[in-house]
Protein backbone atom coordinates (compact mmCIF):
# COMPACT_ATOMS: atom_id res chain seq x y z
CA UNK A 1 0.00 0.00 0.00
CA UNK A 2 1.27 3.60 -0.82
CA UNK A 3 -0.88 6.80 -0.31
CA UNK A 4 -0.07 9.49 -3.10
CA UNK A 5 -0.51 12.09 -0.59
CA UNK A 6 1.21 9.95 2.02
CA UNK A 7 -0.58 9.64 5.71
CA UNK A 8 -1.82 12.94 5.52
CA UNK A 9 -4.62 14.23 2.78
CA UNK A 10 -3.76 17.81 4.42
CA UNK A 11 -0.32 17.30 2.21
CA UNK A 12 -0.15 17.93 -1.19
CA UNK A 13 0.67 15.97 -3.71
CA UNK A 14 3.07 17.36 -7.04
CA UNK A 15 4.34 15.94 -10.47
CA UNK A 16 6.77 13.24 -8.59
CA UNK A 17 4.19 11.91 -6.67
CA UNK A 18 2.34 11.19 -9.60
CA UNK A 19 5.13 10.01 -11.32
CA UNK A 20 6.55 7.79 -8.51
CA UNK A 21 3.14 5.75 -7.98
CA UNK A 22 2.99 5.51 -11.82
CA UNK A 23 6.05 3.55 -11.66
CA UNK A 24 5.05 1.37 -9.11
CA UNK A 25 1.81 -0.40 -10.76
CA UNK A 26 3.85 -0.39 -13.87
CA UNK A 27 6.67 -2.20 -12.38
CA UNK A 28 5.32 -4.67 -10.30
CA UNK A 29 2.25 -4.99 -13.35
CA UNK A 30 -0.56 -4.18 -10.76
CA UNK A 31 -3.98 -3.54 -12.51
CA UNK A 32 -5.63 -1.71 -10.00
CA UNK A 33 -5.64 1.63 -7.77
CA UNK A 34 -8.05 2.62 -5.34
CA UNK A 35 -8.98 6.05 -3.92
CA UNK A 36 -9.98 6.83 -0.33
CA UNK A 37 -13.57 7.96 -0.22
CA UNK A 38 -12.37 11.35 1.58
CA UNK A 39 -10.44 12.51 -1.24
CA UNK A 40 -10.86 13.02 -5.62
CA UNK A 41 -10.12 10.57 -7.70
CA UNK A 42 -8.33 13.41 -10.32
CA UNK A 43 -4.65 12.49 -8.84
CA UNK A 44 -5.41 8.99 -9.70
CA UNK A 45 -7.11 9.37 -13.14
CA UNK A 46 -3.20 10.78 -13.31
CA UNK A 47 -1.70 7.98 -12.26
CA UNK A 48 -4.02 5.34 -14.69
CA UNK A 49 -3.08 8.01 -17.54
CA UNK A 50 0.67 7.60 -16.85
CA UNK A 51 0.35 3.76 -16.79
CA UNK A 52 -1.06 3.91 -19.83
CA UNK A 53 1.34 6.53 -21.64
CA UNK A 54 3.63 3.67 -20.38
CA UNK A 55 2.02 0.51 -21.89
CA UNK A 56 0.39 -0.47 -19.14
CA UNK A 57 -3.48 -0.73 -18.58
CA UNK A 58 -4.55 0.16 -14.86
CA UNK A 59 -7.67 0.94 -13.43
CA UNK A 60 -9.21 2.67 -10.64
CA UNK A 61 -10.64 -0.40 -8.90
CA UNK A 62 -13.44 1.11 -6.68
CA UNK A 63 -13.79 3.72 -3.58
CA UNK A 64 -11.98 2.57 -0.22
CA UNK A 65 -13.18 4.25 3.12
CA UNK A 66 -10.24 4.81 5.41
CA UNK A 67 -10.42 7.89 7.79
CA UNK A 68 -14.51 7.51 7.11
CA UNK A 69 -17.23 4.87 7.31
CA UNK A 70 -20.24 4.94 4.85
CA UNK A 71 -23.49 6.23 5.70
CA UNK A 72 -25.61 4.70 8.57
CA UNK A 73 -28.13 3.03 6.55
CA UNK A 74 -25.31 0.54 4.27
CA UNK A 75 -23.48 -2.28 5.87
CA UNK A 76 -20.68 0.11 5.61
CA UNK A 77 -22.00 2.58 8.03
CA UNK A 78 -20.13 -0.13 10.99
CA UNK A 79 -17.52 -0.60 11.58
CA UNK A 80 -17.17 -4.52 10.19
CA UNK A 81 -19.25 -3.40 7.36
CA UNK A 82 -16.51 -1.20 6.36
CA UNK A 83 -14.40 -3.91 6.57
CA UNK A 84 -16.12 -6.25 4.66
CA UNK A 85 -16.97 -4.07 1.86
CA UNK A 86 -12.79 -2.54 1.47
CA UNK A 87 -11.99 -5.99 1.80
CA UNK A 88 -14.87 -7.08 -0.96
CA UNK A 89 -14.07 -4.09 -3.69
CA UNK A 90 -10.03 -4.69 -2.92
CA UNK A 91 -10.64 -8.18 -3.73
CA UNK A 92 -12.97 -8.05 -7.10
CA UNK A 93 -10.63 -5.41 -8.28
CA UNK A 94 -7.57 -7.42 -8.40
CA UNK A 95 -8.80 -10.42 -9.96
Amino acid sequence: MHGLQGISTVSEYGLKDVTNIVDMPVSRKINAVFVESSVSDKALKAVVQGAADQGHTVKIGGTLFSDAMGAADKPEGTYVGMVKYNVTTIVEALK
